[in-house]
């Protein structure tokens, strides 16, 4: 995959990212909640942009798919 910088401004922007990416690595749902070490409802979830307070899980799937998660600052242009 190439490398893409994203701005992502809701839960549901983040989820369609990851549902895309994990399509093109040709991966389930099943498959891919296995791999990130979480449920399948979850992933599920995720990817539908239901809101969570389980940010260590969403981080813990952004990872195992290499997206990384960068926040900008206030101040830092």
């Amino acid at each position: 995959m190439v490398p893409r910088e994203v701005d992502i401004s809701s839960v549901a922007e983040l989820g369609a990212i990851i549902r895309s990416v994990r399509k093109e690595c040709g991966l389930t749902q099943r498959d891919a909640a296995a791999l990130c070490n979480v449920s399948s409802p979850f992933l599920n979830g995720l990817e539908r942009g239901k809101p969570t307070a389980q940010i260590g899980k969403v981080l813990s799937v952004c990872s195992r798919f290499g997206i990384q998660a960068r926040l900008r600052l206030p101040g830092n242009t």
